[in-house]
């Protein structure tokens, strides 16, 4: 599951406030959140950083120019 890293850190210190202040296990946070918990300390692991690819990133230039072209007349035509 991907998540913008300042939602992310929002979470991490929403579960700590909150387990801290009431007393209650991070774990349990976790779980009623729905978040697996290797999820979560990964997330703690990775506080105050920015997402980061873990594979190249796809460039406009990798495109031929009739690729380009197809998606421009495919995207109108695709129900949102």
């Amino acid at each position: 599951m991907w998540v913008p890293h300042d939602i992310r850190d929002q979470l991490v210190d929403f579960v700590r406030y909150w387990s801290q202040r009431g007393e209650i296990l991070a774990i349990r946070f976790i779980r009623w959140l729905g978040i697996a918990a290797s999820k979560f300390y990964d997330w703690k692991a990775r506080y105050g950083k920015v997402n980061e690819h873990n594979s190249w990133i796809p460039r406009d230039f990798w495109l031929e120019d009739w690729e380009k072209q197809a998606i421009r007349e495919f995207f109108p035509r695709t129900p949102r």
